[in-house]
């Protein structure tokens, strides 16, 4: 299994997503296990997903919500978070997160 690291701005992502759907729907601890579930498929298989953007940026989607969870795979054996996106916003946001 591969250690998982998350962006700053991945992480308050994931933290904003899940009081928004708690404050409104009183989903937010669905949400918060279907990221975490999201999380551990990319670290136990991170090859297992589509390749989005240029040749190393992938991408899985949570079940149950409108949410990609944006990750590249890099040289240490290590996964990095770049983004937890809500699939109505504009990607630009987390293109600008990679080198």
């Amino acid at each position: 299994m591969m250690w998982v690291e998350f962006l700053d701005a991945a992480e308050i992502e994931a933290t904003e997503a899940v009081q928004w759907y708690e404050d409104e729907a009183g989903l937010g601890a669905d949400l918060r296990d279907q990221i975490e579930i999201s999380i551990e498929r990319i670290a136990q298989s991170p090859n297992a997903f589509p390749v989005i953007y240029r040749l190393d940026v992938r991408r899985v989607l949570t079940h149950r919500f409108p949410y990609s969870i944006i990750y590249r795979v890099k040289d240490d054996d290590s996964v990095l978070i770049i983004a937890v996106f809500h699939h109505s916003r504009n990607p630009i946001i987390w293109k600008g997160r990679i080198d």
